[in-house]
């Protein structure tokens, strides 16, 4: 379940159309990430939890994985005119599926935070991982 979560929260990335070809913060995001932190309804996975966690993130998908095995699937939106950034995903696979989830992200150097709140809801406003929200750091991955 928490492995869904944090797929769902990396699929959170990542709302307003796809990346445009102007948005150079959003080209930015794509690419593979390993997940460092997750902590979801306040309380953080540990780094075992997190280790094998990946998220690949193209100009319009998101798809999380743990040890090479797809949790979750989204495609997204991301409005990078408000700071923080809004996405929005719709998940096509995993524990989601057919649903929506809405967040905040935020992209500073290579770090990506992304926070969303459980299926339909409302974003959350902070970059926290409170009960019914889960908050994902990540690391681009070396090449």
């Amino acid at each position: 379940m928490r492995r869904t979560l944090l797929v769902s929260a990396a699929l959170a990335f990542v709302l307003a159309a796809p990346i445009g070809a102007g948005d150079k913060g959003a080209k930015n995001l794509i690419g593979t990430w390993k997940v460092t932190a997750c902590e979801k309804d306040g309380k953080a996975e540990t780094s075992t939890e997190v280790k094998g966690k990946e998220v690949k993130i193209t100009a319009d998908t998101i798809t999380c994985t743990k040890d090479g095995k797809t949790d979750m699937a989204c495609t997204y939106t991301l409005d990078t005119s408000s700071k923080p950034w809004k996405i929005e995903m719709k998940c096509t696979k995993g524990q989601h599926k057919d649903k929506t989830l809405k967040g905040i992200a935020r992209l500073e150097g290579d770090t990506l935070t992304v926070c969303h709140a459980k299926p339909d809801k409302d974003a959350p406003t902070k970059f926290e991982g409170k009960d019914g929200q889960c908050c994902i750091t990540l690391e681009r991955a070396k090449r």
